[in-house]
């Protein structure tokens, strides 16, 4: 089958609803422990990525140096992260995850992932699969796209 002009509209759609679905299960865990969504995407972005300066954690979550200092003080009052200086350059600040950070993003998964797993428990084997294949080819053209 051949891309309509809508299908593009169509699945940034389905994915958006998808995630703020996905979003909104986890957010009740975040709001008791009074953490933003902000910084639950900053302990995700120095799990995937390792330990950030704040420059690149403003990279990674599209804000301003400022605003990623900012959004650091207060994770580091919370002590979801703690900064360190680097062992190779003392110049270089760089935040790492504390285990209450690991905690927090280990909850909100497990309740995601759960969420997920009552969503597609009466998926056949074909589905699950073509389900997995089509969102695996999805996010290997996307990541080559943005490259």
């Amino acid at each position: 089958m051949a891309p309509t002009e809508d299908l593009p509209k169509q699945l940034e759609e389905t994915i958006r609803r998808a995630n703020t679905i996905l979003f909104r299960r986890g957010r009740s865990i975040l709001i008791g422990r009074e953490i933003s969504a902000l910084q639950f995407n900053a302990l995700l972005s120095i799990r995937e990525f390792g330990p950030l300066t704040m420059g690149d954690l403003g990279k990674h979550l599209f804000v301003a140096c400022s605003t990623a200092t900012d959004l650091a003080d207060r994770m580091e009052r919370a002590k979801l992260v703690e900064r360190a200086r680097d062992e190779k350059d003392r110049r270089v600040v760089r935040m790492h995850l504390l285990p209450q950070g690991e905690e927090v993003l280990n909850e909100v998964i497990a309740e995601r992932q759960s969420f997920i797993g009552e969503v597609i428990k009466d998926y056949t084997d074909e589905e699950y699969e073509e389900l997995m294949r089509s969102l695996e080819l999805l996010e290997h053209r996307m990541e080559l796209k943005r490259s």
